[in-house]
């Protein structure tokens, strides 16, 4: 059986990975990737889609091929979406292997809890949280073109989402990639393999009323406040600056409207998409663990910080009116912990 790789745009991706979920082989199987366009989200999704598949099915072999050697297979290639599939596809370069100018970020695979023990190992006994925060650093210079308040913002966005996977995913591994485009807009993905919104919410008591389903969870999870770690009576008492408050998806989500971008949040058999408009899709995937898109326009970033503090407040106004939600940010919520 034969089954084609769409051009890999956000909304085909997750496309594609619905369709290939509801599938049932017996047959090898193999993909066709004829992908004329390709962009960081719809790749890695589509990556994560097909490995998740091969699991399912891992007695079947499988192949991939390309009989036309197109400019988005080119990049894919490029970036290390093939071998990010398997080691075993004789077909452009390795995960992380091909850094080398200011422009894009390849496939890569992040490891968190082996950056916290690097951090330590050169003699900073920083907590995870700041470790995070030095490799989302890191990460934003590749993109930030030597533009202080892009590396600002792209910092604190990198590193809210990577504080997600941390603190709730229940696995301390993520897949990233991302890319600066001509016209000045960036793009960033993270997606990690681990329980899901869902699950991760309803594990609070408190939250199982009203979070039943995968869209639920979605729509709850970019509201301010929101967070598996609510509890009315403690009410984030802890005197530690790095305690969840449910506000990182709310913020990057708003942020990205803010900056005439777009933002995508894909959970289990759900994903949402917020226009550049503020106008909002919701719609039917497959994944297992969480999706995030983030894409911005770099030309009207010229204070980070008061477009960080704007959108909190804004949040916490919002959080009043939230039964269950943190009322205020998280310090690191409202800004980054260590200067760049």
């Amino acid at each position: 059986m034969r089954y084609e790789i769409p051009k890999l745009e956000t909304l085909e991706s997750l496309n594609f990975a619905k369709k290939l979920n509801e599938l049932q082989i017996n047959n090898p199987f193999t993909f066709s990737a004829n992908m004329k366009w390709v962009r960081p989200f719809g790749m890695l999704f589509a990556a994560i889609a097909i490995k998740q598949f091969r699991r399912k099915y891992e007695h079947i072999p499988f192949s991939i091929e390309c009989n036309t050697i197109t400019d988005g297979i080119s990049y894919a290639a490029h970036m290390g979406f093939f071998k990010s599939i398997s080691e075993r596809i004789n077909i452009g370069k390795m995960p992380g292997e091909a850094f080398g100018n200011d422009n894009y970020i390849p496939i890569s695979e992040l490891d968190l809890n082996q950056i916290h023990k690097k951090e330590i190992e050169n003699g900073k006994p920083l907590i995870i949280g700041n470790a995070i925060e030095n490799e989302s650093s890191r990460l934003a210079k590749i993109l930030g073109r030597d533009n202080k308040e892009l590396n600002i913002l792209l910092t604190y966005l990198i590193r809210e989402m990577l504080r997600n996977i941390s603190e709730h995913s229940g696995c301390n591994k993520a897949w990233f990639c991302g890319q600066y485009w001509s016209d000045g807009m960036a793009e960033i993905a993270i997606i990690d393999e681990g329980i899901g919104i869902k699950n991760s919410l309803q594990k609070n008591d408190i939250h199982r009323n009203y979070v039943e389903t995968d869209k639920d969870a979605l729509e709850y999870s970019i509201k301010a406040g929101i967070s598996k770690a609510f509890h009315p009576a403690i009410k984030n008492k802890s005197n530690n600056p790095w305690d969840n408050s449910g506000f990182g998806l709310y913020m990057a989500s708003e942020i990205c409207k803010e900056l005439d971008g777009s933002f995508c949040l894909a959970t289990g058999s759900k994903y949402i998409y917020i226009y550049n408009n503020g106008k909002t899709r919701i719609s039917d995937t497959s994944l297992q663990g969480t999706a995030v898109k983030i894409t911005i326009s770099t030309n009207e970033i010229f204070n980070s910080q008061a477009i960080i503090s704007k959108i909190a407040k804004q949040g916490e106004e919002q959080a009043k009116a939230i039964r269950f939600a943190f009322k205020e940010a998280s310090v690191p919520s409202k800004g980054l912990i260590i200067g760049l």
